[in-house]
């Protein structure tokens, strides 16, 4: 045993002026007897307390001599040398993603982390710090670059485990940031090894103590809700992700009830797709179970919901473009009606003959020509023919040679502009909130933007003077730019929401007031100013409801069935797949288990001061209520 402050020993001492008080101490004490025969015992009483004699026994002298020297050794910090996984300063990434709820470690895969975790603490030497930080959809820092250990072990005691997917990447990012404005830090992983193969290298060691031991577990890693030619189907994407074969009894519940029942016997590390068709037409949210037993449940689970949103309102302003009326026909779920200016609305061939006297369009589309003053609503620009109060239109230009295109942009998806040849276009000089999707040499060709709520693209040149039409890339930029024009219902939500993913809220013209429920009912309420509302609180598993309300309250709010919702799922086989791994691969270096022969230090100082806490209360004691023992 050794002491990492050896000089607390010398308070030692203290001991000297504790046995003086006791002997200098009178303990006279007043006894009515009703015989001579106890005066003996009265004298030797004097005797005992008369300065400078021999000390008598006395449990209270040697209760307090005990105390000093609990109190004494705990100062001194004594200390012994254990296995060690790391030393010197550590960052501690501590995985808190959904795998870590398997309960193949009693009681979860994160509780035993946790313990991993006050294992380390406890191992810190004097002067070295420590960083937590809790690995979830988005990585928390819990603790940064402290060297108090209640804190750090306070930090682990509120650290939770997640129901989403480990951002790796950024964690480990902010991981080397830590660990390099430290010296001597060594990042320390506590996790069952679940992380992507892509990851980047680290500038400093790294130590990987793996968690769990079991890999027992089937997942849903797949719901989906489409429409078919004889009503609503569901699609079910069942895996077997453990080393043994196993029998799942999937269940589909539509609107709250039990619609269908499938056994399954997937053998292992296995996947298989179900089809449910025949559900109710008016079918809305759709949940998918899995009955059994198996160390994860989390995955267990899965919702969609079915959109229900109502056609989008196109108006097509043009002097006659065939190009633009057959692609604008042929989208899914658009109402198109063409013409020749918002007061004088015509119809034309292969067309809606019905048309509104009211209709409020959910786009217009200017061919080719631009009223006075711009109708109101998201609109689709095509070679625009003069300036508008949005933006300002030059000269023709016909250096139209594309240079620049964003392809990684959603509007962009699926369509190429290096075979696109075209004879002239617009210089339009793009705002501020604008920006560029397609650059010839001469000028824009693409230009989208938002605008106080308002949406606006622009095809700076017209379509005739081009070949655009006549490639396949045409109909699917059409699709992707209405769509985006005139996104379906109130949100913009990606074919897969999982834990921590964002996403886009559009409030109706007429709504002042926006509420979005959690599936636990927690509840967000926003004020509506014109603008999207981005929502990223997507942290739990399930269905959230959307309420849109014109008046100032909450509770004002529609009902559940007139709300829009969306689901939140956890879809990775990554997460589910809870095989434990001894080895992980951090860029070009593969890390296993610590090596042995490293030292730490184990101390002793907090049982040693809880044991003087219980001497001092027996001392207490003794004083107050053991008196007879004092002799």
């Amino acid at each position: 045993m050794s002491f990492l402050v050896p000089g607390a020993l010398a308070l030692a001492v203290l001991a000297l002026p504790i046995i003086l008080f006791y002997m200098l101490k009178l303990r006279r004490q007043e006894v009515l007897v009703s015989s001579t025969m106890l005066w003996r015992r009265l004298l030797r009483d004097r005797e005992a307390n008369s300065p400078w004699q021999r000390l008598r026994r006395n449990l209270l002298l040697l209760l307090q001599l005990l105390i000093l020297v609990l109190l004494v050794l705990a100062l001194a910090r004594p200390y012994r040398h254990v296995a060690a996984v790391a030393r010197g300063n550590i960052v501690l990434l501590l995985d808190a993603s959904a795998s870590m709820r398997a309960t193949d470690v009693a009681p979860t895969r994160f509780a035993a982390a946790q313990e991993v975790a006050r294992g380390l603490i406890d191992g810190l030497g004097a002067g070295e710090v420590m960083t937590i930080i809790s690995i979830g959809p988005s990585p928390r820092v819990l603790a940064s670059t402290t060297g108090d250990k209640t804190a750090l072990r306070r930090a682990v005691a509120t650290a939770s485990s997640t129901e989403g997917q480990a951002d790796w990447q950024a964690a480990l990012t902010l991981a080397a940031a830590s660990a390099q404005a430290t010296p001597r830090s060594t990042v320390v992983i506590v996790s069952d090894g679940g992380l992507p193969a892509d990851l980047p290298d680290m500038p400093v060691p790294v130590t990987y103590v793996p968690v769990g031991r079991g890999d027992d577990n089937r997942a849903i890693l797949a719901l989906a809700v489409r429409d078919g030619a004889q009503g609503p189907q569901v699609f079910v994407r069942v895996a077997n992700l453990g080393a043994a074969e196993a029998t799942a009894l999937v269940e589909l519940a539509v609107d709250g009830q039990l619609f269908d029942a499938r056994q399954l016997t997937l053998p292992p590390r296995d996947k298989q797709g179900l089809t449910f068709t025949g559900l109710p037409l008016d079918a809305r949210q759709v949940v998918a179970r899995l009955s059994g037993e198996d160390l994860l449940l989390v995955d267990d689970t899965a919702w969609a919901v079915r959109a229900t949103s109502q056609p989008a309102q196109v108006i097509l302003l043009s002097a006659g473009n065939v190009f633009l009326e057959r692609a604008l026909g042929l989208l899914p779920n658009v109402e198109v009606w063409k013409a020749g200016s918002l007061e004088d609305r015509r119809d034309a061939p292969n067309f809606p003959t019905s048309q509104p006297s009211n209709l409020q369009p959910s786009i217009t589309v200017l061919d080719g020509l631009l009223t006075e003053s711009l109708p109101p609503g998201n609109l689709l620009i095509v070679n625009p023919p003069h300036s508008t109060e949005l933006f300002t239109v030059g000269e023709v230009f016909t250096a139209t040679q594309v240079i620049r295109a964003e392809s990684g942009d959603p509007l962009l998806r699926y369509v190429t502009w290096d075979d696109v040849h075209i004879a002239r276009a617009r210089l339009v000089t793009p705002p501020g909130w604008m920006r560029v999707l397609v650059q010839a040499e001469g000028g824009p060709l693409l230009l989208v933007g938002e605008r106080e709520g308002r949406r606006v693209a622009v095809l700076t040149f017209d379509l005739h003077a081009s070949d655009l039409p006549l490639k396949i890339a045409f109909p699917i930029l059409m699709s992707n730019l209405v769509s985006w024009l005139a996104p379906t219902g109130g949100m913009e939500v990606p074919a897969t929401l999982r834990p921590g993913d964002p996403l886009t809220l559009r409030p109706a013209m007429d709504a002042t007031q926006l509420v979005v429920q959690s599936p636990s009912g927690q509840r967000w309420t926003y004020p509506v100013t014109g603008e999207p509302i981005p929502f990223a609180e997507t942290t739990e598993l399930g269905v959230y409801t959307v309420y849109q309300s014109s008046a100032p309250s909450a509770s004002s709010a529609q009902s559940a069935d007139q709300a829009d919702h969306f689901a939140v799922n956890l879809f990775s086989e990554m997460e589910s797949d809870i095989a434990p791994r001894e080895v992980i691969t951090i860029g070009a270096q593969q890390i296993a288990v610590p090596q042995e022969g490293l030292q730490g230090r184990q101390e002793w100082w907090r049982w040693l001061a809880l044991a003087a806490v219980i001497v001092l209360l027996v001392e207490w004691w003794v004083h107050w209520r053991g008196g007879r023992l004092l002799y």
